[in-house]
């Protein structure tokens, strides 16, 4: 039982979204540690939503007023991360590492937690998520920590898949995906924008 829960939380958090694509970009672009404290700042705020909504304080999340101050802040970051990228496409050098090195990890960490708060769909998906599975849960606090372990497994996969393909992938492509990732999470920010205000 243990194993399927962490199977499903892989499966759960495996989806495109703009966590999981700035921790992809930032593992072909960057090192790989910035990409990892990236995605797990990104879990850490997924475990702080598991265990509201498991402890019921669902009330302090579903607050207006703070969802929609996060949520201001969060969409008005994505942009600002989307612009970056690509600006990131139009540099003639973007292995340009000084940035990269001078960037900590726990800058790179509270970005990942800064993207996540920015997701209005976080909360609503592990809502979801509990609800069908609330009595596995409820049963046994073990399979919640399970469906963790699969969260932090994939960003894992995600960063050591990235590491792989940048060896193989040239630098004219790379500045190509940063313009993708750019673009997306832009598109992710417009999309929030209007969750947040529709």
């Amino acid at each position: 039982m243990f194993i399927q829960y962490i199977i499903l939380g892989f499966v759960f958090a495996a989806g495109i979204g703009p966590s999981n694509i700035e921790t992809a970009k930032r593992g072909l672009l960057g090192r790989p540690l910035s990409a990892t404290a990236f995605y797990l700042g990104n879990v850490l705020i997924d475990v702080f939503y598991i265990l509201v909504i498991a402890l019921g304080f669902t009330l302090f999340v579903e607050n207006k007023t703070l969802q929609m101050i996060l949520g201001i802040f969060g969409v008005t970051y994505l942009l600002y991360l989307g612009i970056s990228d690509i600006r990131g496409f139009f540099k003639k050098d973007i292995f340009t590492k000084k940035k990269e090195e001078n960037q900590s990890v726990w800058k790179s960490g509270l970005e990942g937690i800064l993207v996540n708060i920015a997701n209005p769909m976080a909360i609503a998906s592990w809502l979801a998520f509990y609800s069908v599975a609330s009595t596995d849960f409820n049963s046994s606090r073990l399979n919640l920590v399970a469906v963790i372990i699969g969260v932090v497994l994939i960003g894992l996969t995600i960063v050591l898949i990235t590491q792989i393909f940048k060896k193989v992938l040239g630098e004219k492509i790379l500045k190509y995906i940063s313009l993708i990732a750019g673009i997306t999470l832009i598109g992710f920010s417009l999309l929030f924008t209007y969750y947040l205000f529709g």
